[in-house]
């Protein structure tokens, strides 16, 4: 091989070589470079000032007029702790009695809590955000068994646990709420509720139906308890409702075509970020396949890292009328999101956005 062939050869490793890193390094810093300034999203300002530098398009904003929609995550949080791999780490905790009551008494938009099923034959739900058991603190039997999920745990087990919250209430840490107790609590307060189901993870065909005929039957047991109910999910989870609803037999104590849909593109998923990046017009074609004519179409809930501009663009030229936005409680967020036209935000601290 003589010098011009080494020189060749080399030039050609160096170039795939460098076009891989570009890759890997695009993927792991797409979190922080695709939004600006968020502090979960954005480590470094300078980063962050990249989104600025590529807004080639600017994105119409038809909805300046229109109030933003303000939504407590999760009731809203407080502060507390989660166990990974036997380290506690600081993070806010949602669902909790303290965190909804706190979300009635601000009179925000509305509500959002988490539901997921447990074990046995009880006709409820449980409020909780994570399947796994890392934010509570569980009695001794069940640390004993290696129990892991939410959806493993018996009614008795979920009541002797406790969240790993900072402050107390009268000496006794925030346990798990139940769906029939949540809307107990907030039961002629005329609240906008959002259900966020979280059955696809876990639950198969057969389970997620039960799960969607208890939902129903503490709603119809407690139906002065809301104002109006929208239900959150992901694209399985709220394609599977549609076709429970549309074949449902008993269709007249209920009728969940009424209700308004939220598809949350959630951001931990692989396929997600693979789309944002390389397609996203997959997750608007998604969109469109959770409209129900006749019916408000589905608000987009998108994770902070994927508003983009070019997000944002293409979902304004779909059609959708609602881009709702979590993980950022950052004001310099806000107030960049709604020049571009995102509706409403999905807030730990729903108070801090009217401060």
């Amino acid at each position: 091989m003589n010098l011009r062939q080494i020189t060749t050869v080399n030039a050609r490793d160096m170039g795939v070589l460098a076009l891989s890193l570009v890759i890997i390094f695009g993927l792991l810093l797409f979190e922080r470079v695709n939004f600006p300034y968020g502090n979960q999203v954005v480590g470094n300002e300078s980063l962050a000032r990249l989104q600025g530098l590529a807004n080639f398009k600017s994105i119409p904003n038809s909805k300046a007029d229109q109030p933003i929609l303000i939504t407590g995550h999760r009731g809203s949080g407080v502060a507390g702790n989660i166990m990974i791999d036997g380290d506690l780490a600081e993070t806010t905790i949602g669902n909790t009695k303290r965190g909804i009551m706190h979300a009635v008494k601000a009179n925000i938009d509305f509500i959002e809590i988490d539901l997921r099923a447990f074990a046995g034959g009880e006709n409820d739900l449980v409020l909780y955000h994570d399947s796994n058991l890392g934010k509570l603190d569980l009695p001794s039997n069940l640390v004993a068994s290696g129990a892991r999920e939410m959806e493993d745990l018996w009614l008795s087990e979920i009541k002797e646990s406790r969240y790993r919250t900072s402050d107390s209430v009268n000496g006794e840490a925030d346990r798990i709420v139940l769906f029939s107790e949540f809307l107990e609590l907030v039961s002629g307060s005329e609240q906008n509720i959002i259900l966020d189901l979280k059955f696809s993870d876990r639950l198969n065909a057969a389970e997620m139906i039960a799960a969607f005929e208890k939902l129903i039957d503490q709603l119809n047991e407690h139906s002065s308890a809301y104002e109006s109910l929208t239900i959150f999910g992901d694209f399985q989870v709220l394609s599977q409702w549609i076709a429970f609803v549309r074949n449902r037999d008993r269709r007249d104590d209920f009728d969940g075509r009424a209700f308004r849909l939220g598809y949350t593109v959630l951001g931990k998923h692989n396929q997600n970020r693979f789309d944002i990046l390389f397609r996203p017009s997959q997750i608007l074609e998604r969109w469109s396949q959770l409209q129900v004519p006749g019916y408000e179409s589905p608000i987009l809930v998108l994770p902070v890292s994927f508003a983009s501009n070019a997000m944002l663009s293409r979902a304004d030229e779909r059609g959708v009328d609602d881009v709702w936005v979590y993980g950022t409680e950052d004001r310099r967020d806000w107030r960049n999101l709604e020049k571009k036209g995102v509706r409403g935000f999905i807030l730990d601290d729903p108070v801090a956005y009217s401060k």
